[in-house]
């Protein structure tokens, strides 16, 4: 009988002036994990961003992690020098996740793998994957490492040269599988899911240790091509998933691990998953599941209004909204993809609030600091929320390689962005400029806060049409 190769999966560490843990799993790689287990391998998995590490939280040097509402929080961090590059932003700079020294213990505990996949979300957290493969490259030496995820898709010749990995995969599954099976051989067997990512089994979510949350995906890819926004080149193909598949995935941890609250990752949830998300919610409420639902990743205004969905939303236990508005401007609101305006906006609050979701419950992104845009034009957009009783927040500008403003950013800002990945960091505003600078944009986001504040005070609900037992905490 063939010997069943091991892959260990590993999360890295995140290095920034601050990160959050605002629902954030790394679904692709544990999809990669439902699927080279599916295919016969052993599966490990190590998160470094575990915020309950107990070889972490308490040591010296470490800030403890925090738990704050609905299984979010704050990661354990560590205080590490900051990039020279980095250096005029003015604020400490830190090692988000476990110690390394623990990050060295679980990897000694685990048996020798014949493979380690990494994978990499922003492209300006690199350095905290550099260092994750060379801890992984010491404890196991001669053990093939691969590096996947987004800096890996939007950088690959940066990630080639910086990362450490011994391949970068910036390619297909199919290209992905093909690589497993030179590898592993007739101890890899290839399944029609890798060809076809609509019939992959669940993530692999029972990998998680003692999750607080559970990430849902529903669809993926997106309709539209905001100028700004790397979905398209990220997720070219629009894929949905069927209602069973989730439900599936959901009553896992809802069952086994107690999970109660749970986030969708999708970039366009009600526009491409809307039919499913349907039948997702009228199987939970079918089971009596006591569930809370949050949606991080924008929701699309005009499906709001346009489908009908804020009584739905309500029965079936969403509690975090957060509608992508994005500008108030309507000039500029039909250049990134005439996906909303300021009465479209205006309905979708109204009827969320009729509904029964309160102030406190429905975010509002606003960008800031695209190129072409001004202080004020962002400023004005904060007022506008603020008065339709919704809560602002100022999301940065962050220039993406691959995306249609990329060439307008490269050839505005000061920095090299083509050269240095650091300088995508939405804290650095690379595209800062005289009449829109570094302080215009610390004092958006003061007024952004100071606008949630005022709300707050209003006092917060939770939405529940008068059943509170259908939202109580587990």
């Amino acid at each position: 009988m063939l010997r069943k190769p091991s892959v260990l999966l590993v999360n890295p560490w995140i290095t920034d002036f601050a990160a959050y843990d605002l629902w954030a799993k790394p679904l692709g790689l544990l999809l990669l994990g439902a699927l080279v287990r599916e295919s016969g391998c052993r599966v490990f998995f190590v998160d470094c961003l575990d915020r309950h590490d107990p070889e972490t939280n308490g040591r010296e040097g470490v800030l403890p992690a925090r738990d704050d509402a609905f299984g979010t929080g704050k990661y354990p961090k560590t205080p590490i020098p900051v990039p020279e590059v980095l250096s005029d932003v003015g604020r400490p700079f830190f090692r988000y996740g476990i110690h390394p020294e623990s990050f060295r213990k679980k990897l000694s505990a685990l048996p020798r793998p014949d493979l380690v996949c990494v994978t990499s979300l922003m492209t300006y957290w690199y350095p905290g994957v550099q260092e994750t493969i060379a801890h992984i490259k010491d404890v196991f030496p001669g053990v093939p490492v691969w590096l996947g995820g987004i800096y890996a898709r939007l950088c690959p010749e940066h990630a080639r040269r910086r990362s450490g990995a011994d391949r970068v995969f910036s390619g297909s599954l199919p290209q992905a599988a093909k690589a497993l099976k030179a590898l592993f051989g007739d101890g890899f067997k290839e399944t029609p899911a890798w060809h076809s990512v609509a019939h992959a089994p669940p993530p692999a979510v029972d990998l998680v240790e003692k999750p607080l949350y559970g990430p849902l995906l529903l669809s993926l890819g997106c309709p539209y091509r905001c100028p700004y926004c790397a979905s398209s080149v990220l997720q070219p193909e629009r894929v949905t998933f069927s209602a069973r598949r989730l439900f599936q995935s959901l009553m896992e941890l809802y069952e086994h691990a107690g999970v109660r609250d749970f986030a969708f990752y999708d970039d366009a949830l009600l526009v491409t998953g809307g039919p499913v998300l349907r039948e997702l919610a009228d199987q939970v409420r079918r089971h009596g599941l006591c569930v809370r639902f949050h949606t991080p990743n924008a929701l699309h205004v005009n499906a709001v209004v346009d489908g009908g969905w804020s009584r739905l939303l309500l029965e079936s236990g969403f509690v975090t909204l957060r509608l992508g508005l994005e500008t108030t401007r309507f000039e500029r609101q039909k250049k990134w993809g005439g996906k909303t305006d300021l009465g479209m906006f205006f309905r979708a609050v109204d009827a969320l609030r009729r509904a029964g979701f309160s102030p406190d419950r429905i975010g509002v992104y606003l960008l800031a600091g695209v190129p072409g845009q001004t202080p004020e034009e962002v400023a004005e957009g904060i007022e506008i929320v603020r008065n339709a009783e919704a809560m602002p927040y100022v999301a940065e500008f962050s220039p993406i390689p691959g995306t249609a403003v990329w060439p307008k950013a490269v050839a505005l800002s000061a920095f090299p962005l083509e050269e240095e990945p650091l300088t995508h960091n939405n804290s650095f505003f690379a595209c800062r400029r005289p009449d829109f600078t570094l302080d215009d944009l610390d004092g958006l986001k003061w007024q952004a806060r100071d606008a949630r504040r005022t709300l707050k005070a209003v006092g917060p609900t939770i939405p529940n049409g008068g059943q509170a037992s259908a939202f109580s905490a587990p």
